[in-house]
């Protein structure tokens, strides 16, 4: 079963480390049972990095709004 939870709802840093760990969980087995190769296991770790992504927007989010422009 691949998660489909919405990545955007997500407004707490634990919310979603905990979705990132179960998805995470959820690769390793797809991984084991289908082979590194199959479109499930890369659909489960293209989920994952959109749920990492999330994570690191919101953890340095003000790192981010504070940045000027170099050029």
């Amino acid at each position: 079963m691949l998660y489909k939870e919405g990545v955007h709802a997500v407004g707490e840093p634990v919310q979603i480390t905990d979705k990132i760990e179960r998805n995470r969980h959820e690769l390793s087995r797809l991984a084991e049972n289908h082979g590194m190769q199959d479109n499930k296991v890369l659909q489960q770790s293209m989920l994952l990095d959109e749920l990492i992504n999330e994570y690191n927007r919101f953890k340095y989010k003000s790192r981010f709004m504070n940045r000027q422009p170099i050029a």
